[in-house]
């Protein structure tokens, strides 16, 4: 009987380890499928399944976020320093951002930050991250600018998310012409 005893321990040892190992499994293709690789934020596949769960009637705040000048960067210093700009943003981005709500890498130098807690913090959450871009300075690049534009959900009774997630495009793309427009730069596209 001592020898079944320590058989059956040992099943229940081994199916422990096998759930364990299931659970992690999981886990890990769970954060694979929901992780962009560059830069470790979330990816547009999360992106979208967060955006499709949001609730018009809390409040939270859409920010969209684009680094300036990441193509001159690619083609006078190589890839290599723009991926050090783009995960310095998204660095900057999760540090600045990480304790109020999600970041997500949704194209190329393209983010997107969903706060969801201390909206009423908001300006000077966005002020340190102001502050903590303009303080980075990297091997290959040294420094970084971004554009971004936000919008409070509760602004106005929107239609849906894409209205929201457009208006702060929109803001961004203002934020990044007038960066071009006062240093004269002609922007190409």
């Amino acid at each position: 009987t001592e020898i079944l005893a320590d058989d059956y321990e040992l099943d229940d040892i081994e199916k422990a380890i096998d759930d364990v190992m299931q659970k992690y499994e999981k886990e890990k293709l769970l954060y694979i499928s929901n992780t962009d690789e560059l830069t470790r934020c979330f990816n547009r596949h999360a992106y979208e399944e967060r955006i499709n769960n949001l609730d018009l009637r809390e409040e939270w705040i859409y920010i969209s976020m684009d680094l300036n000048n990441l193509k001159h960067t690619n083609d006078s210093l190589g890839h290599a320093a723009g991926d050090e700009l783009i995960c310095a943003a998204a660095d900057c981005m999760r540090e600045s951002f990480g304790n109020y709500g999600n970041v997500y890498r949704i194209g190329g130098d393209e983010f997107v930050v969903i706060i969801t807690g201390n909206t009423k913090e908001f300006q000077s959450i966005i002020e340190s991250f102001d502050r903590s871009v303009a303080q980075w300075h990297g091997k290959l690049v040294d420094s970084m600018t971004i554009s971004w534009g936000y919008v409070f959900s509760s602004e106005k009774e929107w239609d849906n998310i894409y209205d929201i997630a457009k208006e702060a495009d929109e803001r961004m793309y203002k934020n990044k012409e007038r960066y071009y427009q006062e240093r004269n730069i002609v922007r190409r596209r």
